[in-house]
């Protein structure tokens, strides 16, 4: 049984009966007879369709291996797959998943160079575990799944929920999941419902049966208030079943549908779903210009397992540069789903190919180009602008450059997206050689992207470009100042005005009304010092100013300190008595919130007690109180004389005798 505890629970079962809960339930009807390569305890698989989410458990006997998890629909094929590491021994022994897919901490469908698609998981399919091209074990996914639940009394709750006609009824279990209703009578964060009448839970806080009829099921809850039925209401429902069982009652073959969860990508960069993306795009395009026409020929792809079939093709002409934000196109479109070849009217120069298939769901993206054939390549290309956007004080030559051989850039001026549905933006321009910007023009939002020969796209990045006289940064904000023992904590943010170019740091003075000034220097990202070499009981005028490469800005509004030697509180005791069991110790403290620590025997003897807060003074009162009590520990056995306190604001105390009582 997998680590998701699945059916009954771990409930012994024969082959008489179902035992869950305590109940014997007659097996009248014979479950449905599981497939030859369902897993065997430990090993299991679990489908959560709802979620396109496959679990594996055990097949120890593999850990470490390269494993491929498969989604077949009968009369089909494949729809889906993925190929990766087994979990290591000692992780499945201690009860972890051996892989898991669409699921964090997993892998995402597709990996391994499976088809990019995360599969949509259906009753009827079949989910395999193959080792070296050879099925370990495979389950289907039953058809079941839950259509709604209602409160029908306050404390009654009933759960509805469907069968397929090859569920075994005997093979199921409705359960709710709550992690609220640990704070309930419940106490645990689930409620689960097994086939028979209703029945107290075996730990108590509710009671619950499970009727099946006609392609239906119903569940009901009985809780033993409102609240906790509302709780309930409130929980994740899920319905369970299971292609077989051992006589330990272990479940195989496991399918859990989720009411209300969503398929698709379980995490992100995992590939969307078949009805979250377009068709493939053909391969191996060749162009061949002739003149007066050009002809161009492809390969139809592979389809996107269950996505839209593909109807046709379009072929485009398009100008590689860009006129006042168009680019102009001539294309044919192709009505025939088998079509490898077309003619485009006149000569391709100073124009790219595009090929792209289309069906109901639109067309194929990336395109097709000249030369594509299937390099499973997938990684996006990165691209970089030199120099990086800034303050300029004249014209800038602007150079876009991109890591992959072949890729081409696209950029915008005026801020626009150059990337808008996977393609390059209306707006956007073919990069063929340095951007001028001119100084007079003002400024420049500059946004570009690049395309690999591939079709990968990379992150759409942006550089800013301003231009003027240079400048040094304004002054900074909210100085304070705090004094200690001859220095002073300075606190600082950084100016609103950074000037026109990035700071390089921050200088900080103390200057007092005769004498030298004291002057530090911090980082860029500061904001705050401690400045030493201060002469204590003199005060101080001290500023903040920021600096950049074009030199120092305007120093801070002053503010004003004066370090002193720290006072030393004073510790006084008012009460101690010892007893075996019993240690009291009382007094005053000098200054409130200081913490106390003792010890025994001498100054730098073994700590018996610490933390020990000076509480503030009452009303009338000069001094605050602090008070021990201890009734354990070493120096509640042993008389702990004589002791020394001291306090973390410099006071000590001690020795003080402690008298028996």
């Amino acid at each position: 049984m997998s680590k998701f505890a699945r059916g009954g629970g771990r409930g012994k079962r024969t082959a008489a009966g179902l035992v869950i809960s305590g109940v014997v339930i007659s097996a009248s009807l014979a479950p449905v007879t599981a497939q030859a390569a369902v897993p065997v305890f430990p090993d299991n698989i679990t489908i959560f369709p709802d979620r396109d989410f496959v679990s594996v458990d055990g097949f120890s006997e593999h850990a470490g291996e390269q494993v491929t998890v498969e989604v077949r629909r009968p009369g089909i094929g494949v729809l889906g797959s993925a190929t990766g590491t087994m979990a290591a021994a000692a992780s499945i022994a201690a009860g972890n998943p051996a892989i898991e897919i669409n699921h964090p901490g997993g892998l995402c469908w597709g990996a391994g160079g499976g088809p990019q698609v995360t599969p949509d998981i259906r009753a009827g399919d079949v989910v395999s575990v193959k080792f070296g091209g050879t099925v370990a074990a495979d389950a289907t996914t039953l058809d079941l799944g839950v259509t709604g639940g209602t409160l029908t009394t306050p404390t009654t709750l009933v759960i509805q929920g469907r069968l397929g006609p090859r569920v075994d009824p005997t093979f199921l279990e409705q359960r709710i999941v709550e992690s609220a209703l640990r704070n309930t009578v419940v106490a645990r964060r689930d409620v689960r419902a097994a086939p028979g009448p209703l029945t107290n839970a075996p730990k108590g806080g509710y009671a619950s049966g499970l009727q099946v009829a006609d392609g239906r099921f119903t569940a009901t809850y009985e809780f033993l208030d409102a609240d906790t039925a509302a709780t309930a209401a409130g929980g994740l429902y899920m319905a369970t079943s299971w292609q077989d069982q051992d006589s330990d009652g272990n479940t195989q073959g496991v399918t859990i549908s989720e009411f209300g969860e969503v398929g698709g990508p379980g995490m992100g960069g995992c590939p969307p779903g078949p009805s979250q993306q377009g068709p493939a795009s053909p391969t191996d395009v060749e162009v061949h210009d002739q003149g007066d026409s050009t002809s161009v020929s492809w390969t139809p792809p592979q389809p996107v397992p269950g996505a839209a079939r593909i109807l046709g093709y379009t072929v485009r002409a398009v100008d590689q540069l860009s006129r006042n934000s168009v680019q102009s196109e001539v294309g044919v479109r192709v009505n025939d789903p088998d079509a490898t070849s077309a003619t485009l009217p006149g000569s391709i120069n100073g124009k790219r190919v595009e090929v792209r298939s289309f069906s109901e769901t639109g067309e194929s993206w990336p395109p097709a180009l000249r030369g594509n054939t299937p390099s499973g390549d997938t990684t996006p290309p990165t691209v970089t602008a030199k120099p990086a956007g800034g303050f300029y004080t004249g014209d800038t030559q602007v150079t876009l450059s991109a890591d992959e051989t072949g890729s081409e850039i696209y950029y915008t001026l005026d801020g626009s997206d150059p990337l808008e549905a996977g393609t390059a933006g209306p707006a956007a321009t073919l990069y063929t050689g340095p951007i001028e910007l001119t100084a007079s023009d003002g400024p420049k939002t500059l946004r570009y992207v690049a395309f690999d020969p591939a079709g990968n796209a990379s992150q759409a990045r942006m550089e800013k470009y301003t231009f003027g006289s240079t400048r040094a940064p304004g002054a900074p904000q909210g100085v304070t100042v705090q004094g200690s023992d001859a220095s002073a904590t300075v606190r600082w943010s950084a100016p609103e005005d950074p000037g026109t170019s990035p700071l390089t740091g921050y200088e900080i003075t103390a200057t007092p009304a005769s004498g030298t000034p004291v002057t530090a220097t911090a980082g860029p990202s500061a904001s705050s010092l401690l400045l030493t070499g201060l002469t204590n009981d003199t005060k101080y005028t001290v500023t903040v100013v920021a600096v950049n490469d074009v030199g120092r800005g305007a120093a801070s509004t002053p503010a004003g300190v004066t370090p002193k030697v720290p006072a030393v509180d004073k510790i006084a005791i008012t009460l101690a008595k010892w007893k075996s069991g019993d240690l009291r110790l009382e007094g005053t403290g000098s200054a409130p919130g200081a913490s106390l620590t003792f010890r025994s025997g001498s100054p730098t003897g073994p700590v018996f007690a610490t933390d020990v807060i000076v509480q503030p003074a009452a009303a009338g009162a000069v001094n605050g109180t602090w008070s021990l009590r201890l009734r354990t520990g070493s120096a509640a056995t042993s008389n702990p004389s004589p002791v020394h306190i001291s306090s973390d604001k410099g006071g000590t105390l001690g020795p003080v005798t402690v008298p028996n009582s």
